[in-house]
């Protein structure tokens, strides 16, 4: 078997790069020919993933939720697509939360080599990006993609919180209406609006019912409500989604593929990156992906990641 590694230098804190030569040698342990590739941009990464399809029984890789982001992408339309393995080096790493792939990079290799693969369900969006954990707009979505570089390295976390700060004091309200393939139209003034095939977006595990592989996406208009809707995004991050899938501070809908209808002036956030504006259709592709995770044994099995 065939392996390629695609790593992303600038991840995180770019501490990754000394662990280069134990990451080969225990990746060896499994395939018979390893690839090194340092990843040169976004462009270079989703190009790279792309090309690898066909070559290679596996895609291991390493960065942030962008770089998984950029291998979705890249292997997503294509008809071989081999089978993923992440290795977390980002800042904030949802996917990985999401996947219950450990953060410690010895840990993770050990997920790719002894691991389990699962199915899991991407996004499309006007056929043609596509997403892996979650598409939104409102307050907050812009700090993901607004915040540089350098400051993650230096900061992590704190970095996002200080680019944070603009949207406490002036928070977004969003017009948005979502019409499903049924014809079903749900408008709601929005201080933050979510289209979710997650756990955990911004590090915080809020909607723990969620599944990943089930075939539709969690639909989450958190409501304007007090506050210019502070209130109701806190309450949201600090108590989570419960079953009730309408309160006076959020509404939740379940859908597979629909439309959503914003102004032309606003900017979707696609799994951290900066998105198209305005209107945009949404497609669940069910089960598209193939990726390592943990086996069965030590998960909470009350958990719903995996139908």
């Amino acid at each position: 078997m065939k392996c390629i590694f695609l790593y992303n230098p600038n991840s995180g804190k770019g501490k990754l790069l000394s662990k280069l030569d134990y990451i080969e040698k225990r990746l060896k342990e499994k395939y018979d020919e390893v690839f090194m590739y340092p990843t040169k941009s976004r462009e270079d990464t989703i190009q790279k993933a792309k090309d690898s399809c066909g070559k290679y029984d596996a895609i291991i890789f390493s960065g942030g939720d962008g770089t998984f982001n950029d291998i979705t992408c890249g292997v997503s339309t294509e008809e071989n697509r081999p089978v993923l393995g992440y290795i977390p080096s980002g800042t904030v790493n949802d996917i990985a939360r999401n996947l219950k792939i450990p953060r410690n990079y010895k840990k993770a290799l050990n997920v790719i080599l002894n691991g389990q693969i699962k199915s899991h369900d991407v996004g499309l969006i006007d056929n043609k990006k596509y997403f892996m954990y979650v598409t939104a707009v409102g307050t907050f979505t812009e700090v993901s993609y607004n915040t540089k570089q350098k400051n993650k390295r230096m900061l992590g976390k704190v970095a996002y919180i200080l680019n944070g700060i603009h949207d406490i004091i002036n928070p977004s309200i969003v017009n948005v209406k979502v019409i499903d393939d049924k014809n079903n139209e749900t408008e709601l003034k929005c201080s933050l609006f979510l289209i979710m095939n997650s756990i955990s977006v911004g590090g915080i595990p809020f909607n723990k019912n969620g599944h990943l592989n089930d075939g539709f996406f969690d639909v989450i208009f958190v409501k304007k409500y007090i506050g210019r809707g502070l209130v109701a995004i806190a309450h949201m991050f600090l108590l989570g989604i419960h079953k009730k899938k309408r309160t006076k501070y959020y509404e939740v809908i379940k859908c597979k593929q629909f439309d959503v209808q914003v102004d032309d002036n606003i900017t979707w956030c696609i799994d951290g990156e900066k998105g198209p504006m305005g209107a945009i259709h949404i497609r669940n592709l069910h089960n598209h992906l193939q990726i390592y995770v943990p086996n069965d044994k030590g998960y909470d099995r009350n958990n719903r990641i995996w139908s």
